[in-house]
């Protein structure tokens, strides 16, 4: 018996084997289990894949970054919230062992972007909170590591890794497919009703803010129908911008499409404060695109949803219409309570220039510190940051924000001359303002999976110009290569 024969047979009976244990853990211990297992020989290959090159932990990471709120209403796995942390820790060991073995690492790339040394600053700050006299250290480690760990790793991550082009449109496009799992899931919500694991969700408490007398708020397989309004609405600002630039016009119908889809599912959430998306994205997109049409196209868009939602009843009679008006109804009632909750927080924030501490803000903070007043509703990303840091903390933190912002817009005003590139980062950073306007009135900002997407959007948006010079140079070349072909057919037809 040969060797191959040997080992097709070993193959063979551990396969039947797993199989077997698989059936085995389904029957006796339950769906989770039998899925948790059935995932082993999976995860080990790309556990596999992201210690031999980082650059597969960057795509897990992004990919894991959107389902895993999804994912963790089917499988209540305590470990399950350190999963990203897993990822990161893998990437990093990478790193270590291509710069130890390989040396292959182009950390020179950090150089070159000033985000990173600011997210390092930031990182320092939210560090130095656990020494707040009022922070409570439970709440700490429960929120740096979304509070700075991961936009911090995730920009390091991008900017060293993602280095061509392509890598910008792999994501767009990955970003692309999984706003269509969203819709569809929405729909699936929709028409042929909310699973057992949704609805589990809904009978701990979602009932109260998504099962209205008004409506029910869909939320496909996000934290909440807030995110997932918000999220949607940028993916329907970046891909219906990005549909125009797109060389292939395959792809630009595709995105176009993925773009009324996001319009769709942002409509259905019911969450007034995503409106500000469309109107903060498309608005800076009149501004960048620098194109007589395209400024009175989407200027006219504008007006008409302004002057369809504020100024006439057309529609009042569906759910989400109704909903969505009241975004710009200065009386209404929630508004007027967010108000008056503010003033107290401002009240008791003269004395706190540091913050109350990481984690201690918002009805979800009852848990860690009850009964302080810190505890009203924040109702915003900015509110929810400058109560639990100070005025320090938030001021430092929209200093951040806005100079992704404005770099990333001179750029593509005035030095990023690819097309199809201005194009994309145009409808990247589109959305990203999208998002910061939506973030004042929910505190959205850096949920999964909004967060990891908007520092990745910042990363490429400080990668512009190394890109933009990637694409000069293979034009050059491909210049070039066309300039002898053209030489050498002309020789051949003179008969040289």
């Amino acid at each position: 018996m040969s060797k191959g024969t040997i080992v097709q047979r070993l193959a063979c009976a551990l396969l039947i084997t797993a199989l077997f244990l698989i059936a085995l853990l389904f029957a006796k211990s339950g769906l989770q289990m039998g899925l948790l297992f059935s995932m082993g020989p999976f995860m080990l290959i790309l556990f596999a894949a992201i210690l031999t090159n980082p650059y597969w932990g960057l795509m897990a990471l992004f990919v894991l970054n959107y389902f895993i709120m999804g994912i963790a209403r089917y499988v209540s796995v305590t470990a399950l919230g350190l999963t990203t942390d897993v990822v990161i820790g893998l990437t990093l060991a990478s790193f270590i062992y291509r710069t130890t073995f390989v040396g292959d690492v182009p950390f020179e790339r950090i150089k070159k972007n000033v985000l990173i040394l600011l997210l390092v600053a930031w990182m320092g700050m939210c560090m130095l909170q656990a020494l707040n006299p009022t922070a409570v250290f439970a709440a700490w480690i429960s929120n740096i590591r979304s509070y700075s760990v991961y936009p911090f790793f995730t920009v390091l991550f991008t900017t060293i890794l993602f280095t061509r082009f392509k890598d910008l449109k792999i994501i767009l496009f990955l970003w692309s497919l999984f706003t269509a799992f969203a819709f569809l899931k929405v729909l699936m919500q929709q028409y042929l009703g909310f699973d057992s694991g949704e609805l589990n969700w809904l009978n701990q408490g979602g009932a109260r803010t998504h099962l209205l007398i008004t409506g029910t708020r869909y939320f496909s397989f996000f934290t909440d129908a807030g995110n997932f309004g918000s999220n949607m609405g940028c993916s329907m600002v970046v891909f219906t911008v990005a549909a125009f630039y797109v060389k292939n016009k395959g792809l630009g119908f595709w995105y176009f499409l993925v773009g009324l889809a996001g319009a769709y599912g942002m409509f259905v959430s019911g969450t007034r404060g995503a409106m500000a998306v469309p109107f903060a994205g498309y608005i800076l997109y009149v501004i960048l695109s620098k194109n007589v049409k395209s400024m009175i196209l989407v200027s006219i868009f504008i007006a008409i949803l302004y002057v369809f939602l504020n100024l006439t009843y057309i529609g009042q009679g569906n759910q989400y219409i109704r909903r969505m008006r009241t975004a710009f109804n200065t009386e209404d009632a929630s508004w007027l309570v967010r108000k008056e909750n503010q003033k107290v927080l401002a009240g008791y924030m003269k004395t706190k220039p540091f913050g109350e501490g990481l984690g201690l803000s918002g009805a979800e903070a009852e848990k860690y510190a009850p009964g302080r007043i810190t505890n009203l509703p924040n109702d915003s990303w900015f509110v929810k940051v400058w109560v639990e840091t100070g005025v320090v903390g938030v001021s430092f933190h929209i200093l951040l924000l806005a100079l992704s912002l404005f770099y990333g817009s001179y750029l593509i005003l005035f030095r990023i001359k690819d097309r199809e590139l201005r194009g994309l980062l145009s409808a990247m950073i589109c959305g990203f303002a999208g998002i910061l306007a939506s973030s004042y009135g929910n505190a959205i900002f850096l949920q999964y999976p909004t967060g990891i997407i908007m520092y990745m959007i910042q990363a490429f948006l400080f990668m512009g110009l190394e890109y933009d010079k990637e694409l000069e140079i293979r034009d050059k070349e491909l210049t070039s290569r066309d300039e002898i072909v053209d030489e050498n057919n002309q020789l051949a037809a003179d008969g040289v």
